[in-house]
């Protein structure tokens, strides 16, 4: 046992580098290779999307960067140790072995999350615990005291994944996940995920040079997300929080030069964003979200049908998430899907329009080709996001 523990020590002491070292950026399905690009524009190396992630190389400087300037994770995640555990002893004995002292202090929260698969391991919650114990253990043993435990609001949060008898072991620099931006309110019906919003905005090219409508705007998310990308408001700069500034090696000084270089990319485009939602509800929801950012002056929300309201002149940019038709007649979505292809044609002109939806059969009424179709995920819904570029007369293209 004594053999197995200093092997486990051995392994653990040659995990943790101060200089350059691995990154994970989380995201959503499907955007994968547009995180991959934000983060070699803010200098990351060793870019390499995965499977809902994207692996990069970063120092300190670039971890403070990306919380603050992504727009498409979910979450940023330092890789610290991988080892084998075939059974709790061992897994026990992977975490103590770890130099606990050089990542936090006794005196911070912790919180443990645990992601499990295979045979070995079966409980995350047990998993959890026991992963706790070793640290607690290790703090006690060496101070005399332990760091508490907090499942609400954690200083430091701890990723423990386990497949099979491959243990990794990784630490949050986020905290509380990058796609809640704070702005959104609770009673919001079946929101869009601000990651996703931002993807979706990335993916069809907007930078903010043009008009941007969204039609069936809802709690306004993909508005509220292109006056973010148009007037380059970092969306971490709408936070005061990431769990990297809990880390015993955080540089408050480096952050802080680092946030007022953000802070002052910041500028004013001479553009409009508008929301139109036929909900008074989400309309007045909408608004509230935006009056938290003090952003009313960049961004407006209206009542009104898409079917009827006069959109602005183009150029300009329209992007929406129509109803997929979980609660409607196949009848009735088709053939709203096929008014908005018609309407379209005939009243945008000039724009570029794109359209996300989980109900791939209805997409087909809309009528026209599309241009460019990427795969997304929304929440458990496989979707499409469809790119049309709405010509006049007989240059339009039909499906």
């Amino acid at each position: 046992m004594e053999q197995r523990k200093q092997e486990a020590k051995e392994q653990a002491e040659t995990t943790i580098d101060r200089g350059h070292f691995q990154m994970v950026a989380i995201t959503l399905q499907g955007l994968e290779e547009v995180l991959a690009r934000e983060l070699l524009n803010i200098g990351a190396n060793d870019v390499r999307p995965v499977k809902r992630a994207v692996e990069f190389t970063a120092d300190l400087d670039l971890v403070y960067k990306a919380n603050l300037r992504i727009r498409t994770a979910i979450r940023i995640i330092k890789p610290l140790h991988h080892f084998r555990a075939a059974n709790e002893d061992a897994l026990y004995d992977g975490i103590k072995a770890m130099d606990w002292s050089k990542i936090f202090d006794q005196d911070k929260t912790f919180l443990i999350r645990a992601a499990v698969s295979g045979d070995n391991f079966t409980h995350s919650q047990y998993v959890s615990l026991k992963c706790k114990d070793a640290i607690v253990d290790q703090f006690r043993e060496r101070t005399g005291t332990r760091p508490d435990v907090d499942t609400d609001d954690p200083d430091i949060v701890i990723h423990i994944k386990i497949f099979r008898d491959q243990v990794s072991v990784s630490l949050d620099s986020s905290g509380v996940p990058l796609h809640r931006r704070g702005y959104r309110q609770r009673e919001a019906q079946a929101p869009l995920n601000e990651c996703l919003a931002a993807g979706m905005l990335l993916i069809a090219g907007y930078e903010g040079k043009t008009d941007f409508i969204d039609a069936m705007c809802g709690s306004g998310t993909l508005c509220i997300e292109a006056a973010l990308i148009a007037h380059r408001i970092a969306p971490g700069l709408l936070r005061d929080k990431f769990a990297f500034m809990h880390w015993k090696d955080y540089d408050e000084s480096l952050f802080e030069v680092i946030r007022e270089a953000t802070a002052n990319r910041v500028q004013e485009q001479p553009i409009k964003i508008t929301g139109y939602d036929i909900d008074r509800a989400s309309v007045e929801m909408a608004r509230k979200a935006v009056s938290h950012l003090s952003l009313e002056d960049l961004v407006s929300f209206e009542e009104g049908d898409f079917f009827e309201i006069d959109p602005p002149a183009p150029p300009a940019i329209l992007v929406m998430n129509p109803p997929y038709g979980e609660r409607m007649q196949v009848a009735a979505i088709e053939n709203m899907y096929k008014q908005i292809g018609d309407r379209l044609k005939k009243n945008y002109a000039g724009y570029q329009a794109w359209i996300l939806s989980g109900n791939i059969d209805a997409m087909k009424n809309v009528g026209l080709r599309t241009f460019h179709t990427h795969h997304l995920l929304n929440g458990t819904i496989e979707c499409r996001f469809s790119g049309y570029r709405m010509y006049t007369g007989a240059k339009y293209p039909q499906a």
